[in-house]
C-alpha cells in the first residue's frame, strides 16, 4: 500500500492551497466594491472616479494649491488634462496611477500683488481598482 502523507504531498498542498488563497484574495479585493462604489473598467471612469474622490475627501485642498473644487473645474476646461494606467502586480492587484493637470489664473484677493498668469496644478493619485486612494504614493504639483 502506498504512503499518501509524504512531505512531497504535504508540500504540493500547501503550495497549492496558497495560491488559491492568493487568487480569492486578489479577486476579492479588485472586484468587491463598498457601497457607492464600482470596479473601475476604462481609463475614462479611472478619471471620473478620482475627480469624484479628491472632491469627496477633500485630500489636497491647501493655501497654495487652492480650493480643489475650483480645481477640478480648471481640469473639465482644459485640453489634454488627464491620463490614467491601469497595472497588475504580481500578486494580481489592479491600480491606476491617475494624472489630473489643469492651468489655473490665481485670485488676485488671495494673491495680492502677484502677476496673474496662469499656474500649472497637478495631481497623481494611485487608486485601487474600487477606487479607495492610496495617500502615501499620491502627490500634488504646483509649478
Amino acid at each position: 500500500m502506498m504512503m499518501i502523507i509524504r512531505p512531497r504531498n504535504v508540500f504540493l498542498a500547501l503550495t497549492l492551497l496558497l495560491l488559491l488563497w492568493v487568487a480569492q484574495c486578489s479577486y476579492r479585493t479588485n472586484y468587491y466594491c463598498g457601497p457607492g462604489d464600482h470596479p473601475i473598467q476604462s481609463e475614462v471612469d479611472a478619471i471620473a472616479v478620482a475627480k469624484r474622490k479628491i472632491v469627496e475627501r477633500g485630500l489636497f485642498s491647501s493655501e497654495s494649491f487652492g480650493s480643489i473644487s475650483d480645481f477640478v473645474d480648471a481640469v473639465g476646461r482644459t485640453e489634454d488634462c488627464c491620463h490614467a494606467i491601469r497595472s497588475r502586480n504580481i500578486l494580481g492587484f489592479i491600480t491606476w496611477d491617475v494624472y489630473l493637470g489643469a492651468r489655473i489664473r490665481p485670485s488676485a484677493r488671495l494673491y495680492p500683488g502677484m502677476p496673474t498668469d496662469f499656474f500649472s496644478h497637478s495631481v497623481l493619485l494611485d487608486l485601487s481598482n474600487c477606487g479607495s486612494i492610496a495617500t502615501e504614493n499620491s502627490y500634488k504639483i504646483v509649478d
